[in-house]
C-alpha cells in the first residue's frame, strides 16, 4: 500500500506549491506591484463583489520582462484571494476588455472548475501510482525482467522501475486520459466564456481575445483534428463562433 503514501505526499506537495509558488517563488523572477488606484481597479473590485469573490489584493506583474505574452490569473485560499494582471495585458487591451477577460477567469472559479481540476489531477496521480504498485509488487516482475532485472541478483531501483512503468504500460493509458482531460478543459473554457457573456461582456471578451491572440501569435484556426487532441483551450474561431451563436439565441 505504499502508493497511498506516495499519493498522499503528492497531494500535500501540490497543495503547498499552489500557495508557495505565486506568493514566494514567482516574485523572485518577476516584480509584483499593487495596481494603482484607478477606475479599472474600482471596477475590478466591484466585479469581484458582484460575484462574491473575496478579492483582497490586486497586482500587476512585469510579464513584459521576458515576453509579450499576456495573461491574468488568480490564486489564494478561503477568504484571501488575489488577482494578478500582466503588464502586457494592460497594454494590449482596454479596461472593458480586461474586465471581460477577468469575467472569464472568475467564471472558472464560480463554476467550480478550479477545484474540480485539482481533484481530477489528484485522482490521476492516485490511479497511476496504484497501477504502478500492481506492477512493482511481488510476483509482478515480468516487465522488469524483460529489461534484465531479475529481482534477485540484479534488483531494479524504484525510480528506474517507475520510469519504465510510465514509458511502457502507462503510456497508452496516459494518452487516453490526457485526451479526456483535454476535452473537459475545452468544455470548461466554453462554459467560462458563456459566464462572461452572461455578465453582458460578450462583445468585449471577443475583441479582447482577438487582440491577445494576435499579440501572442496564437493559431486562430488550426486543423480541427489536431486541435481537439492537443489544444486544452478551444481555437479562437470556435470560441468566437460559440459566443456569437449564444448571443443570437439570447436575442
Amino acid at each position: 500500500s505504499f502508493y497511498i503514501y506516495v499519493w498522499g505526499f503528492m497531494f500535500v506537495f501540490s497543495t503547498i506549491m499552489m500557495t508557495l509558488v505565486p506568493v514566494f517563488i514567482m516574485p523572485l523572477f518577476n516584480k509584483y506591484e499593487p495596481l494603482e488606484d484607478s477606475e479599472l481597479k474600482t471596477r475590478i473590485y466591484a466585479l469581484a463583489d458582484r460575484l462574491k469573490y473575496p478579492l483582497t489584493k490586486l497586482f500587476m506583474m512585469d510579464g513584459s520582462k521576458r515576453s509579450s505574452h499576456s495573461n491574468a490569473f488568480m490564486f489564494g485560499f478561503g477568504k484571501n484571494k488575489r488577482i494578478v494582471l500582466y503588464d502586457t495585458l494592460m497594454n494590449q487591451v482596454d479596461d472593458d476588455e480586461i474586465l471581460a477577460i477577468l469575467g472569464h477567469e472568475l467564471g472558472h472559479w464560480k463554476l467550480g472548475h478550479t477545484l474540480s481540476s485539482f481533484a481530477v489531477t489528484q485522482a490521476y496521480f492516485g490511479a497511476s501510482f496504484y497501477c504502478f504498485s500492481l506492477c512493482y509488487g511481488a510476483g509482478s516482475t515480468d516487465l522488469y525482467r524483460a529489461f534484465g532485472f531479475d529481482g534477485v541478483d540484479r534488483p531494479i531501483p524504484t525510480m528506474l522501475a517507475l520510469l519504465l512503468f510510465f514509458q511502457t504500460i502507462w503510456a497508452p493509458i496516459d494518452k487516453v486520459l490526457s485526451f479526456i482531460l483535454t476535452i473537459n478543459s475545452r468544455r470548461n473554457e466554453f462554459a467560462a466564456d458563456r459566464f462572461s457573456s452572461d455578465l453582458g461582456m460578450s462583445a468585449k471578451l471577443q475583441t479582447g481575445l482577438c487582440k491577445i491572440s494576435l499579440e501572442n501569435l496564437g493559431a486562430m484556426c488550426p486543423d480541427p483534428w489536431y486541435a481537439i487532441y492537443h489544444y486544452s483551450h478551444p481555437p479562437l474561431v470556435e470560441r468566437l463562433s460559440a459566443m456569437t451563436n449564444s448571443e443570437k439565441k439570447t436575442n
